[in-house]
């Protein structure tokens, strides 16, 4: 049985109280929605809205996803380098392209050290989502697909524990995803999106059938369609589907030391496919549901993709506690006015502006009053004639005073002048010049990682020459790759002169140059 809970609406109101509403998009269909005050509306296009949170997910087939155990407790700073290094080694990437790389502990389990791998292509997420950033210029949250299925744990609908597999089947992805005791242990792509079963169904019968007839008679009637020259073929794609999804499940259970699995959810973007469950039943032994959850959100259309309300979902939780899921967005939006460097240093300069001119205002104030003053004895000149004379006498006075203060302004703004310029270079040093010291060390740090010894460094301006021994050559040219890798952006440029063997020592010696930008 699925228990249910509902949130309150004033609760998820307070949540996403900061935006005036939340931004669902999927980018492989160009589906969108918009989710405010407890509703989910299905919007035409994109628009740009700064209070808009948007959220969007990368399809199975678009990561390379990987477990690894890591044995021990692990810093940030040695977990990146231990995650990437592990990535080229054992995963087999391609060393010409540029990949994005992000992790997950498995589970909350302070003695393991288990940790998700979620690896992309940075070519084919921009290709992707290039789109979409043309109108919405960031995305807030971007969650791999196969992670939405946690909220459902988090948001109590499901219970955590046990074991359950779920299978969703998109225009161009279909996948199986397999939770234990409500964490993610593994996902894998099928070879059947729902435009590949229509490609599989037309090559079938011989002939090319119209693909909006195809998909109104398996989104209306599914499996169980009475055309039986449909529902014969049909199921002859499903006997192959569901082949792979039991290698699968096979796999993930002898892998992951899982006894059984207790639920199976199967769900479709365009609509529950009748018959699909009864037909994963049969097939699996496992107890299936249709994956039609949506949360007691209000909606007009009598269907809506489940990764659409995943997301909304998602998004709350993030919103609430943003350590506990994966966000593996690259288009954040930029930080509040305050907390960019221009806006803290325009906020400096006001200040400073209203501290250095202080003492000059105080004068200048009386100074208008009394001109205004003035103006008024003139007025009552023909009544008041031995009083304006004295009046008179007391404006020329402070006029003279008014004389003075003008020049000691003058010389105010002069050193206010020299202060900002100080402030402004002071800035530029603290926050844009880079440290060839620190750099140089962190740079040499990493040659205790290749197993490489430092006789020798110099330095002449921007460039860096380490003379390198080692027992291997090939420790030499592992850690050059490494570093041009990783210091991508702080070298220009980085070359090895020669490398070198001596025959007495049996060690290599290598001379490498480094230009810092």
């Amino acid at each position: 049985m699925v228990h249910l809970k509902i949130m309150s609406k004033e609760n998820i109101d307070n949540r996403i109280k900061k935006y005036k509403h939340i931004t669902t998009i999927n980018p492989y269909i160009e589906s969108f929605y918009e989710y405010r005050s407890n509703k989910l509306k299905k919007s035409n296009k994109l628009t740009y809205n700064d209070k808009s949170y948007t959220i969007s997910y990368v399809s199975n087939k678009d990561l390379i996803i990987a477990s690894l155990d890591v044995g021990y407790a692990l810093s940030e700073d040695e977990l990146e380098g231990y995650f990437f290094d592990k990535a080229y080694e054992e995963l087999g990437l391609d060393e010409e392209k540029e990949y994005l790389i992000d992790y997950q502990k498995q589970n909350d389990d302070k003695e393991s050290f288990v940790y998700n791998l979620f690896i992309s292509e940075s070519e084919k997420i921009e290709n992707t989502f290039s789109k979409v950033l043309a109108e919405t210029k960031y995305i807030d949250l971007l969650i791999p697909a196969p992670l939405l299925f946690k909220t459902l744990y988090k948001n109590e609908v499901l219970e955590n524990q046990d074991a359950h597999c779920y299978i969703y089947f998109t225009m161009k992805d279909a996948f199986v995803a397999i939770y234990k005791d409500g964490n993610f242990i593994y996902s894998k792509s099928l070879e059947y999106s729902l435009e590949q079963i229509y490609e599989k169904y037309c090559a079938l019968i011989g002939e090319r059938v119209e693909e909006k007839e195809f998909f109104e008679i398996l989104n209306s009637e599914g499996l169980k369609t009475t055309n039986m020259s449909y529902q014969e073929n049909l199921m002859k794609i499903f006997s192959d589907v569901f082949l792979q999804i039991n290698d699968i499940v096979i796999y993930a259970k002898r892998a992951y030391n899982i006894d059984s699995i207790q639920k199976l959810f199967l769900g479709s973007v365009n609509s529950p496919i009748i018959g699909l469950s009864d037909y994963g039943y049969n097939y699996l032994g496992i107890p299936a549901f249709n994956l039609d959850f949506n949360f007691d959100i209000k909606n007009d259309e009598w269907y809506v993709d489940q990764l659409q309300y995943l997301m909304v979902k998602s998004g709350l939780d993030y919103i609430e506690e943003p350590h506990k899921t994966l966000n593996v967005s690259v288009y954040p939006r930029p930080p509040i006015f305050v907390k960019r460097a221009s806006g803290q240093f325009i906020i400096t300069f006001i200040v400073s502006s209203v501290v250095a001119l202080g003492a000059p205002l105080f004068y200048l104030v009386p100074a208008y009053s009394l001109e205004a003053y003035n103006s008024t004895l003139v007025s009552e000149e023909k009544t008041l004639s031995t009083d304006a004379a004295k009046y008179k006498k007391d404006i020329a006075e402070k006029l003279g005073t008014i004389s003075a203060k003008e020049k000691e302004l003058k010389g105010l703004e002069a050193i206010f002048n020299r202060k900002a310029g100080t402030l402004s270079a002071v800035f530029d040093k603290k926050v844009n010049y880079n440290f060839k010291s620190n750099f140089l060390y962190i740079f040499s740090k990493d040659l205790e990682k290749f197993k490489l010894n430092l006789k020798q460094i110099s330095s002449k301006e921007d460039s860096f020459t380490l003379d390198i021994i080692s027992e291997d050559e090939k420790f030499i040219t592992q850690y050059i790759k490494y570093v041009s890798k990783k210091y991508f952006n702080d070298i220009d440029k980085i070359d090895i002169k020669r490398i070198e063997f001596d025959e007495k020592t049996s060690i290599y010696r290598g001379t490498l140059k480094v230009d810092y930008k």
